[in-house]
């Protein structure tokens, strides 16, 4: 006996699902839960799990239906997985030849690294400046890359013993603010996350001492687990999110209007005799 039409539409429909859930998990990789991990930071994630990095992967699972498992763990420690496969992803990642030999890594958000110094260290303008101090140290923190200019210097002031590796943006900013270091390389949404107060903010000075564009952080995804296609799909995903708004909501969520505008600002700049007009 043939089924009412009802009946027959309903066997279908989980047919139909199950398949858009197979071919949703073919083109992402995710047939299993996918690990992701962040790392603390007062830019991108927070000590109470929220932040632009929490949004944008929320924003992903949602569009790709895939579903994650999290962890917070330190920044060189994500990367040490992600090369073994223990990880899948991980957020806000800076990109060096080495990294990309086992990660794809697709960019999002753009951030100026500027150094942050006391008001009483004077007027300073550069790196050079920093480094024409002598004995004055710089806090990083483990594991962080922040581009090949300021990289360089800090190469030099490693080799002078002057460069101090922190765990997290907590203990490095508590070193800054008892004189432990100098000087730490950051932006002005570090220094509000981790100095509360107005007025000891004003202590210190946020220079820009970034030559060219800005850094690009990525999304990075273990070539362990996904293909060159999947890591292309997964790029599709930020640039729809790029191109319908999304994004830029996310940014403007977790920070000021105009902060957010810089976050997804490269800062490349063509003219038109770049691009063969």
């Amino acid at each position: 006996m043939a089924l009412p039409p009802m009946l027959r539409t309903l066997q279908v429909l989980p047919a139909a699902w199950l398949c858009a859930v197979a071919m949703s998990a073919d083109r992402y990789g995710c047939e299993a839960p996918i690990r992701v991990a962040y790392t603390r930071n007062l830019v991108f994630f927070h000590e109470d799990g929220s932040g632009i990095d929490a949004d944008l992967i929320a924003e992903l699972a949602r569009r790709s239906g895939c579903r994650f498992e999290a962890s917070v763990r330190p920044r060189y420690e994500i990367w040490r997985m992600l090369e073994s496969g223990e990880l899948e992803m991980g957020t806000s990642g800076v990109a060096t030849p080495q990294r990309r030999t086992f990660t794809y890594l697709l960019p999002y958000v753009y951030l100026r690294n500027k150094l942050i110094v006391p008001v009483e260290l004077g007027d300073m303008q550069s790196l050079e400046d920093f480094h024409d101090m002598p004995g004055a140290r710089i806090g990083v923190i483990a594991g962080y890359r922040h581009g090949p200019y300021i990289e360089a210097m800090l190469r030099i002031l490693r080799g002078e013993g002057r460069v101090v590796e922190f765990r997290d943006d907590t203990t490095r900013f508590n070193a800054l603010l008892n004189g432990n270091v100098e000087a730490v390389i950051g932006h002005e949404l570090n220094l509000a996350g981790a100095v509360a107060n107005r007025r000891e903010r004003e202590r210190f000075r946020v220079v820009d001492v970034m030559r060219g564009p800005a850094t690009a952080h990525h999304l990075m995804l273990s070539r362990k687990r996904f293909t060159p296609a999947q890591s292309a799909a997964w790029l599709r995903l930020i640039e729809a999110m790029r191109l319908d708004g999304s994004l830029a909501g996310i940014m403007q969520r977790n920070t000021s209007p105009a902060m957010a505008t810089e976050l997804l600002d490269s800062g490349y700049r063509y003219g038109s005799t770049d691009r063969g007009w």
